[in-house]
C-alpha cells in the first residue's frame, strides 16, 4: 500500500515539475516579446516579412519597343517621312531629344469658337494649351506617361518666337525629385515642335502599389531630423562635389516626403535599372547658404543634396491637361 501511494506522490511531482517549467517558458515567451515590442524600429534592419524596398523599375525591350512604335505612329500622322529613331532615356525609354528630321512635327490645329461658332476672341493661349493636350495624348507611348498624371507648371514665351511648356508627373502620393516625371516641349506659333523630352517614370500603378506596403516602416520628421545631425552629405559643385558636414547649431526643416530614384550602386547611366525610395526632403543650413538634403525615409541614408534654388518644376502648379 505504501509503494503504490509513494508512486501516486512521484507522478503528481513529475506533473507540477512539468506545470512549472511550461510556465516559465511561457512567461519569458511574453517578456521577450514585450522587449521586442518595445524596441524602436530599425530602418536598416532588414526583416524578412517586410516587402521588397527600394522599389525597382528595370531596363525592358518590350517598353523601348513600344516608345519607338509611338515614335513610328506619330511620324506617320505627322506625315514626316525617312524618320531615324529617336534618343530615349535610359531604362524609362522615354524620349531624350528629337532627331534631326526632314519635315518638323506640329502640334494639332486648335481653334476655340463660342456658340455662334465663331472663334473666341482672346482664345490663342487657351487654344495652344488644348493643342498640347492633344500632342501629349497622341505620344504618351513615347513620353512614357498618363496625359491625366501630367500638370502644366510653366508655359513661357522665349526669345525669337520660341514658346515652351513645362508639366510635372505626378503619379504616386509624393512629388518626384531628382529631375524625373519632367515633360518639356518647346514650339512655335505655326505649331512646329523643337525640341521634345521626356524624364517620366513609366509603370506607375505597380510601383504605387509597391510604394504603398513601406508605409509602416518610414521614419518621422522628428527621427529624420536627428539622423542628418553631424552627418555629412555631397552636393554638386562648380567643378567637382562639395561635401558639407551637418553642423549642431544649423537649421534642419522637413518638408515634405517625395519620391527619389536613384540608380544602383555600380550601374552606369545606360543600362540596369532605377531604385524609387521614400525620401525626406530637408533643408538644411544656416543663413542664406541652404540645402535639400535627400534622407532615405525606410532605411535612414543620405541619398541626395543640391543647393536649394527658387520654386521650379519640382512644385507643380497650374492646369492639368486631361484626356477627353
Amino acid at each position: 500500500m505504501s509503494r503504490v501511494r509513494q508512486g501516486k506522490l512521484n507522478a503528481s511531482c513529475v506533473t507540477l515539475c512539468v506545470t512549472l517549467r511550461l510556465a516559465l517558458c511561457a512567461s519569458l515567451v511574453v517578456a521577450a516579446g514585450a522587449c521586442a515590442g518595445s524596441r524602436d524600429p530599425d530602418p536598416a534592419r532588414p526583416r524578412t516579412n517586410e516587402p521588397p524596398y527600394p522599389v525597382i523599375l528595370a531596363a525592358n525591350a518590350e517598353r523601348r519597343d513600344q516608345a519607338l512604335a509611338g515614335w513610328a505612329a506619330l511620324a506617320r500622322d505627322n506625315n514626316v517621312p525617312n524618320v531615324p529613331p529617336p534618343d530615349l532615356q535610359p531604362v524609362t525609354a522615354t524620349i531624350s531629344q528629337l532627331p534631326t528630321l526632314d519635315a518638323p512635327l506640329r502640334l494639332p490645329p486648335v481653334e476655340i469658337r463660342d456658340e455662334d461658332g465663331q472663334v473666341r476672341a482672346n482664345s490663342e493661349e487657351e487654344s495652344r494649351r488644348e493643342s498640347l493636350r492633344r500632342f501629349i495624348t497622341s505620344a504618351a507611348a513615347l513620353l512614357g506617361v498618363a496625359p491625366q498624371n501630367l500638370s502644366l507648371v510653366a508655359r513661357t514665351d522665349e526669345a525669337g518666337g520660341t514658346r515652351r511648356a513645362l508639366y510635372q508627373q505626378q503619379p504616386f502620393p509624393y512629388p518626384l525629385r531628382a529631375g524625373f516625371g519632367v515633360l518639356d516641349i518647346r514650339f512655335t506659333d505655326d505649331r512646329r515642335v523643337l525640341s521634345l523630352s521626356s524624364t517620366a517614370i513609366p509603370d506607375t500603378e505597380r510601383i504605387s502599389r509597391a510604394l504603398a506596403l513601406v508605409r509602416p516602416q518610414q521614419l518621422t520628421a522628428d527621427q529624420a531630423v536627428e539622423r542628418v545631425r553631424g552627418r555629412a552629405f555631397n552636393f554638386p559643385g562648380t567643378t567637382a562635389p562639395v561635401t558639407y558636414t551637418v553642423a549642431p547649431d544649423d537649421s534642419i526643416t522637413p518638408r515634405e516626403l517625395v519620391v527619389y530614384p536613384v540608380r544602383p550602386a555600380g550601374d552606369s547611366a545606360a543600362t540596369g535599372a532605377l531604385e524609387l525610395r521614400v525620401a525626406w526632403e530637408l533643408a538644411v543650413g544656416r543663413g542664406a547658404t541652404t540645402y535639400l538634403v535627400y534622407l532615405d525615409a525606410v532605411r535612414g541614408e543620405i541619398i541626395g543634396a543640391q543647393t536649394q534654388a527658387a520654386p521650379s518644376v519640382d512644385k507643380p502648379a497650374g492646369q492639368t491637361p486631361t484626356a477627353r
